[in-house]
């Protein structure tokens, strides 16, 4: 799951573009919106990977709910949930892996709209870590209860394992 990207991804990414479809409601009770992520290619310098990677979607029936605004009406928290399966190819190579990243995350913004953290409350979400970034650059499934995600105003992002939380980078997967 990503954000404006749970819930980008890059899948927020994820983890990132998984939050740039996310349209303001009612908190507390707004309606569970259905969301498709898209398929995405991540050039090599944006992943710091050697190569492009192409992430393409096998299975997506996502799903965010706003449950917190600000007193402007700007989401503040929302909720993800559901299934989401991706495929992460080698463009170079064609050598590519299969991740399941269905999950359920909060995701919390800052009150200019743009995306703070995503943290896991159950299951896997994809991260792309631009140079820059800590621990490491690449394009990573974070997963764990408690795994938050952090992106920075300046690009960069962080990421924090959970309780029993993995960090897995595809680029090695995949290289």
């Amino acid at each position: 799951m990503r954000t404006s990207t749970v819930a980008a991804s890059t899948a927020v990414a994820a983890a990132f573009a998984l939050c740039a479809g996310a349209a303001p409601a009612s908190a507390g009770g707004s309606p569970w919106v259905p969301y498709e992520q898209p398929d995405i290619l991540v050039p090599a310098a944006r992943s710091t990977c050697a190569f492009d990677v192409q992430e393409t979607v096998v299975e997506d029936d996502e799903y965010y709910r706003n449950t917190e605004l600000y007193p402007d009406g700007t989401v503040k928290t929302q909720r993800w949930r559901g299934p989401l399966v991706m495929r992460y190819t080698n463009v170079s190579t064609g050598a590519s892996v299969v991740r399941d990243l269905s999950a359920t995350a909060t995701v919390h913004y800052r009150p200019d709209g743009s995306m703070a953290s995503m943290v896991s409350e159950h299951g896997a979400f994809g991260a792309t870590m631009p140079a820059g970034s800590s621990p490491a650059s690449g394009i990573y499934v974070l997963d764990g209860r408690g795994t938050t995600l952090s992106l920075g105003a300046d690009g960069t992002r962080s990421f924090t394992l959970g309780r029993h939380g993995s960090a897995e980078n595809i680029c090695e997967a995949i290289d």
